[in-house]
């Protein structure tokens, strides 16, 4: 639900506080001109400027339900590579997209408590996305729920990392891609939208490459020992856009009166069927 509220004054100053952090401005127009033409920055690392929204042309731009790229529709959720423990949790999912979509007493838990979507579900809402690069940490702020990750350039993980909904990231540029390190997890948010399952041992991949200067690629590898037998991905691009981030929050209020005054009249009562 695409909620649109007024920008606050602590919204922005939080935006003009990131801002600090962008390359300079003062930068000649060639080098701008070179940056697009190439898609690398100055010191030649891949430049993922500008706002990005879900392509949903074409074969790459297929709206995906699942990160296993062998079933992206989730037409056979049950069929992931799930351990015994994750298909048991995975047994009582009642999710609203996927083959199991249900709004029947759904226990997604962003559409019933607006908890955030966490990583990587939360690249499968049709949002946009937007990156700020500086040497030491990548910021990538997202539209939908509002929240924004810091990817640290120049360490590596804690050996014993607290638990979060995001994770602790780190990142570093291979030639034309951005990838993103992931772990640190709590086990409370789904892994896509037909809701699978994952744990607290859960690493994500993601890697960010510049197709041209049109369409970003995103892809997405999940490995977590505890839930799933083998390691799996899938991809995704998104679109150059000049369309404004919105504010588009969880507002839980609003969720509950769409159960009350639309989901909820559409189920057929108990006993009634």
């Amino acid at each position: 639900m695409r909620v649109r509220i007024a920008v606050t004054i602590a919204a922005l100053g939080a935006t003009l506080a990131l801002s600090s952090y962008l390359p300079a401005q003062s930068a000649p127009a060639s080098a701008g001109a070179k940056a697009e033409k190439t898609g690398l920055m100055s010191g030649g690392v891949p430049d993922l400027s500008g706002i990005w929204d879900p392509d949903f042309h074409g074969p790459e731009g297929i709206r995906l339900n699942s990160w296993d790229s062998s079933d992206p529709f989730a037409a056979h959720p049950e069929n992931a590579p799930m351990t015994p423990w994750a298909a048991e949790k995975f047994k009582d999912v009642r999710p609203p997209f996927g083959a199991k979509q249900t709004f029947n007493d759904t226990n997604d838990p962003v559409q019933r408590y607006c908890d955030p979507p966490g990583v990587p579900r939360i690249y499968m809402y049709p949002w946009e996305i937007k990156f700020i690069q500086t040497p030491k940490a990548v910021f990538i702020l997202y539209e939908y729920t509002k929240v924004w990750r810091e990817i640290d350039m120049d360490r590596d993980h804690p050996k014993d990392p607290d638990s979060s909904w995001m994770g602790d990231a780190i990142g570093k540029y291979e030639g034309d891609t951005f990838i993103i390190d992931t772990i640190g997890f709590n086990d409370k948010t789904w892994l896509d939208q037909t809701g699978h399952p994952h744990s607290d041992a859960l690493h994500v991949i993601e890697r960010f490459r510049r197709l041209d200067h049109e369409r970003l690629e995103l892809s997405v590898t999940i490995d977590d020992p505890k839930a799933y037998t083998k390691t799996f991905s899938a991809a995704k691009v998104y679109k150059l856009t000049t369309a404004p981030m919105g504010e588009t929050l969880c507002a839980y209020s609003e969720m509950k009166e769409f159960q009350e005054n639309v989901v909820d009249k559409t189920q057929t009562p108990p006993g009634k069927k």
